[in-house]
């Protein structure tokens, strides 16, 4: 014990403890601003600083903060984890357009990849891991490939960006990547656990609506992911109508690790901070996974200054894909890499189809629906390597109020290439369309995208085999031979002549008095789901987002 001078043992010891309390309070202080209040609000939030001398330096600012004053500078974040409350996770990433546009992409990455490591690692070993131990030889040919394709194009961003806008986002795309990886591997050195991503994992996650047509291509995986799109047009007393736009995505369950994500980037359309103007969509919101960069599944609400865009798309109905997929990694721009590049630069349906048709090719097959909501201009695309075709279907979507589509082309030429497999193509038309005939509401209309029938998801509907809505909401684990793939999520918006009025979202399957909600643990217990809730029974959700 320090023996204070002119002071007795009593005060000496006295001081000691209040000197060692103090430092217990800072050490307690320092703990709980490093790693956040446990039982807080589960909301994590941080942000980027950077200079040209010092680089980059990520500030975590924890639990229980106030959301609408936490800095900028570079970029700023908050993580929401609800998947066990809500079947949904939340990221919101802002950049500032006052710091170098490169330097934006890769403090956004570094957030969203520090924030969401543990959410990450979780999709990696449930998706990746297992079908890449199954085939090792072909995904070291995948990754060959991506690996190739990302070095050839990377080098053509640099040369190119300083004349092309569409280069220039080519290359942020991956600067943004660049920063995902740094910012896990941070995370995962901060927290002391001993798990460890190859950066090929990370462009596998990142390039998420590829993957999928290179699986197939390749022999790795199967089970495509797929999207049922509806528009409906809902007339209002002494109003314009409504129109509802719903979307149901197909996929394997194990990729029901669910982020909601909102991008509000500052980024211009060259690398010139004082002569480049912004771009078009600075706003992106999409409903996404773990590490992606695009939203795989296919559902973007595009923001700029007055003016918005509604993306949304599915795979094309193909059994040939080996005849028409050109795998020349020196060829083409990734579909994930164009469609964010088309997404900030597009100021119309008709922008965003050229941007994305260019340097096309690649393994994907799709159908995109391009809808502008104050003129509400409907665009129909059908993509394929190589292939980009457009149809303008306003009028018709005006005349009867409804479309649907699923993935079966409108095209003859790319029907004739793609060969679907559904040989009652037309009958499976019309019982879709038959399904909207009575949706006179949007609350009917919310009611039919999670497949109940008579307005009421309480009622007992009839047997799930029989039922009309089964193809909408396909839950592969009731059929008698049991699948784990089946409708993952529901995500439905509504729009007035002002714009966007509502966007909600539902995560998991969907369930009713007929249709018992999923649960692994009585399912496929034994398929990989580690970050997964055992039950999911989930309500709609409407994200509020926090910065303008």
């Amino acid at each position: 014990m320090l023996k204070v001078v002119g002071a007795s043992w009593l005060q000496t010891r006295i001081s000691t403890y209040i000197l060692v309390a103090v430092a217990l309070l800072g050490i307690g202080a320092i703990i709980l601003g490093e790693f956040g209040h446990v039982e807080q609000d589960g909301t994590y939030s941080a942000t980027v600083i950077w200079n040209r001398k010092g680089g980059y330096r990520i500030d975590f600012w924890g639990q229980g903060n106030d959301l609408t004053v936490v800095p900028m500078h570079a970029a700023r974040a908050y993580y929401k984890t609800g998947i066990f409350e809500q079947g949904w996770s939340y990221i919101e990433i802002e950049t500032s357009s006052k710091y170098p546009d490169t330097v934006q992409a890769y403090a956004a990455g570094l957030l969203e990849g520090s924030l969401t490591w543990q959410l990450i690692h979780h999709h990696w070993y449930n998706t990746i891991r297992p079908q890449c131990e199954e085939k090792a030889a072909e995904c070291r040919k995948l990754t060959r490939y991506l690996r190739d394709n990302t070095a050839v194009i990377r080098k053509r961003a640099e040369l190119l960006e300083s004349t092309d806008p569409f280069w220039h986002m080519v290359r942020l795309f991956y600067a943004q990547l660049d920063g995902l990886e740094a910012g896990w591997k941070f995370a995962v050195r901060r927290s002391r656990v001993s798990v460890s991503l190859e950066s090929d994992d990370f462009l596998w996650l990142a390039l998420a609506s590829d993957i999928p047509g290179f699986q197939r291509v390749l022999d790795i995986a199967d089970i495509p992911i797929n999207s049922m799109i509806y528009f409906k047009s809902i007339p209002r007393a002494s109003m314009e109508p409504l129109v509802a736009i719903g979307h149901n995505t197909a996929a394997p369950y194990t990729h029901m690790l669910r982020l909601l994500k909102r991008y509000t980037f500052g980024y211009h359309t060259g690398p010139g901070l004082k002569t480049a103007p912004s771009i078009p969509g600075r706003s992106i919101v999409m409903s996404s996974y773990p590490g992606a960069l695009s939203s795989r599944d296919e559902f973007y609400l595009i923001r700029g200054d007055n003016r918005e865009l509604v993306v949304t798309g599915t795979s094309l109905l193909a059994t040939n894909q080996s005849e028409w997929s050109f795998l020349h990694p020196k060829d083409h721009v990734m579909l994930s890499v164009r469609l964010m590049v088309a997404n900030r630069l597009a100021s119309s349906g008709q922008s965003w189809f050229e941007t994305m048709s260019h340097q096309n090719g690649g393994a994907s097959a799709s159908q995109w629906i391009a809808f502008e909501p104050r003129s509400t201009t409907m665009l129909l695309v059908e993509q394929l390597p190589s292939v980009s075709v457009a149809m303008n279907y306003t009028e018709e979507f005006k005349k009867s109020g409804y479309a649907c589509y699923v993935g079966a082309s409108n095209f003859e030429n790319v029907n004739e290439i793609v060969q679907p497999a559904k040989k009652d193509l037309n009958e499976w038309r019309m019982r879709l369309a038959r399904l909207q005939e009575n949706v006179t509401t949007f609350e009917l209309f919310r009611d039919m995208m999670r497949g109940c029938s008579q307005g009421d998801c309480t009622a007992r509907n009839q047997n799930y085999q029989n039922d009309p809505l089964r193809e909408l909401t396909y839950r592969g684990d009731l059929e008698d031979d049991p699948l784990p793939y089946g409708i993952v999520d529901t995500k439905i918006l509504a729009i007035d002549e002002d714009g966007f009025e509502m966007f909600e979202a539902v995560s998991g399957p969907a369930s009713s008095q007929s249709r018992t909600p999923f649960k692994w643990s009585e399912t496929f217990p034994n398929i990989s789901h580690v970050g997964h809730p055992d039950t999911f029974h989930f309500g709609s959700v409407s994200p509020r987002w926090v910065w303008t």
